[in-house]
């Protein structure tokens, strides 16, 4: 149990770039949104200031000029930090606030509602294309996590149709008799939060193996063969290394280079979770496998 899940993994770190690939073209349309977005949200705050241009006497070049500032004042030595800041809405408010005040002097006071109006529509713009950003950003994650989830159920833990759908009405059912027996448990004693974590951690992996039994095992191994204690403490201890195993590789990479470190960390996490969930499942299948493999009596002896 403990070498399949293991070989499993690793064989399944040939995929690394699929999930990464998603990723990556989910940011790429994002940012094709995001950029001209910016630029025109960043265009009619400028036509907003130039009609009070008429009024004021405000020095362009000296905006953009302290904005500039501004940002390369920020701490790029961790990029991760400076991007979140650069694209923080509140930042992008306070900055072109305090040097629209600072340019404007007494003039500012008198064209504060109008500068925060605009001021408050430049930063809305900017939040909305953002969030755009993300969104495509979460939606490439997703489309990694489905297309590898395929690519590595159709190496380790092939199934049909209907065992699909059997599976999904088994997970269902087991998941709703997990989550209530632990409320159940926390509704008799509160302080069982710790116990119901240790449950959790044990039952995880009788379910996981009783699905696999259901879907792959009945006829053809024995129900103690699949579901036993041996087998759930190397189920736990795989995952356990995994894990281990993912994150010494994220930790790796972070060190290496932070903003690299988040997408190799994303992506070898990813295949780690669906390994996992897999790992019972290619187990029990070869279990099956060698019995079917075996040499069938020719007679059955009589009684």
């Amino acid at each position: 149990m403990l070498k399949n899940s293991i070989r499993n993994y690793f064989q399944s770190l040939k995929h690394f770039f699929t999930p990464l690939g998603t990723m990556f073209l989910g940011m790429m349309i994002g940012i094709s949104i995001l950029i001209p977005g910016i630029i025109a949200a960043a265009t009619e705050l400028a036509s907003g200031i130039e009609e009070l241009a008429e009024h004021v006497n405000l020095d362009f070049e000296l905006l953009w000029q302290n904005l500039w500032n501004s940002v390369t004042a920020l701490d790029w030595n961790d990029p991760l930090g400076a991007f979140q800041t650069l694209l923080s809405p509140e930042w992008i408010h306070d900055v072109l606030t305090q040097e629209l005040s600072a340019i404007l002097g007494t003039d500012f006071e008198t064209f504060t509602a109008r500068i925060a109006e605009l001021v408050g529509m430049f930063t809305a713009s900017v939040f909305a294309y953002i969030f755009v950003f993300f969104l495509f950003w979460v939606l490439g994650f997703i489309a990694g996590f489905i297309l590898i989830r395929f690519l590595i159920r159709r190496s380790i833990a092939r199934r049909s149709i209907w065992k699909f759908v059997l599976s999904t009405v088994i997970s269902s059912v087991l998941s709703a008799l997990l989550v209530g027996l632990c409320l159940w448990v926390y509704t008799l004693w509160q302080s069982s939060i710790y116990i119901s974590f240790i449950l959790i951690l044990l039952l995880v992996g009788v379910f996981a193996f009783l699905q696999a039994y259901l879907l792959y095992g009945i006829k053809k191994v024995r129900f103690a063969d699949v579901v036993n204690l041996k087998n759930i403490g190397l189920y736990f201890l795989s995952n356990v290394i995994i894990f281990f195993v993912s994150v010494l590789f994220t930790l790796i990479a972070v060190a290496i280079n932070s903003l690299m470190g988040l997408f190799v960390g994303l992506s070898i996490i990813e295949i780690a979770i669906i390994v996992v969930n897999l790992n019972a499942e290619s187990y029990v299948q070869s279990l099956a496998s060698e019995a079917d493999s075996r040499p069938k009596p020719l007679f059955t002896p009589a009684a």
